[in-house]
């Protein structure tokens, strides 16, 4: 029911270190309840967006390091939209663990995402003391605004086509584009940016659309992986969508095909804390017969196909390879 999975590029682990090392002093050694609640939300992920930022840097100017700032800014913004997601699903657990809701209670969490959000600008501000600072500046906080505000929309209808009982394909990839696809695609296009290239707007418009394509993959594989994927290889229990009553890629394929049975079956599902081993089995059972996984691993496909094609004609050196490698990895991985 699954394709290969690409493994980490070798190279990723480097690039991941030094945003790690940065996001670790941000907010020193306190020890206070909210502190600890904001250090926590920054502990572990992928810090996918922070990474696209430094290779879109590299890509036009040779080196990562003008994009450190910028590439930490997007980490913290996606971390405070995840404390946020766990407040708004009032979800206990996140990657395995408790969520910073779970840890510290609602309010900590509200409290630690602004403080997250609080540190977004410090970051940025230090281009101000480029020649053409100014410049940069608004490009990098417009594109913020404009992909966080996104992010929430995203954020927004994917709660709101919960309490639907149709949904189309056409609302999910618009979720997800506004969800996922935003701030993806504007860590990408703010790497362009500081690395030199903010009169190429070429370069700025594909670099956005590449990470754009690449957070709808992203995305779209994550959902597939709440349904067959493994708990002990997630870290994390399976079926969360269907337990916040969520319509992802895989449910809506499904429902539209299923027998009327079968879509009854399904509906009541969505809400429920607990399935039986039983019902689980049933789940993918119809899954596999209406081939909801491969459809939705094909769709995954081709939006990474979609962001690899947008390199085809950029100028962007030896950096393709590691962009290419990424899209590869993040639309197959098993976790």
């Amino acid at each position: 029911m699954s394709r290969p999975s690409s493994p980490a590029p070798s190279w990723l682990g480097r690039y991941v270190e030094v945003i790690d090392s940065r996001v670790s002093g941000i907010f020193g050694g306190g020890s206070s309840s909210l502190e600890v609640a904001v250090k926590g939300a920054l502990y572990g992920g992928k810090r996918i967006r922070a990474v696209l930022a430094l290779l879109w840097c590299e890509a036009v100017s040779g080196g990562y390091e003008a994009a450190v700032p910028v590439a930490v800014a997007y980490e913290l913004a996606h971390a405070a939209a995840l404390v946020q997601d766990d407040i708004l699903d009032e979800s206990g657990f996140r990657r395995g663990e408790r969520s910073i809701v779970g840890k510290h209670g609602l309010r900590s969490a509200i409290l630690a995402s602004n403080m997250l959000l609080a540190q977004v600008p410090r970051e940025i501000a230090g281009y101000g003391s480029l020649s053409s600072g100014g410049e940069i500046l608004r490009m990098l906080f417009d594109l913020l605004g404009e992909s966080f505000g996104a992010a929430v929309l995203g954020e927004f209808l994917d709660l709101e086509m919960a309490s639907r009982d149709s949904v189309s394909q056409s609302d999910y990839e618009y979720m997800i584009k506004m969800k996922t696809g935003a701030l993806v695609g504007a860590s990408s296009a703010s790497g362009v940016v500081v690395g030199g290239g903010m009169s190429q707007k070429v370069t700025v418009k594909t670099a956005y659309e590449f990470g754009e394509w690449l957070g709808m993959a992203y995305q779209v594989h994550d959902d597939l992986l709440d349904i067959i994927g493994d708990e002990e290889t997630l870290g994390k229990a399976v079926f969360t969508d269907i337990r916040g009553g969520k319509k992802n890629i895989v449910l809506i394929h499904a429902l539209e095909r299923s027998s009327e049975e079968d879509r009854l079956f399904l509906r009541e599902l969505l809400g429920r804390e607990q399935f039986r081993d039983a019902e689980v089995r049933r789940v993918r059972g119809l899954l596999s017969q209406t081939r909801s996984v491969e459809y939705a691993q094909g769709v995954a496909a081709s939006y990474a196909e979609n962001a690899r094609r947008l390199l085809e004609a950029a100028d962007v050196g030896a950096t393709r390879g590691k962009l290419l490698e990424l899209s590869d990895y993040l639309s197959s991985r098993k976790y």
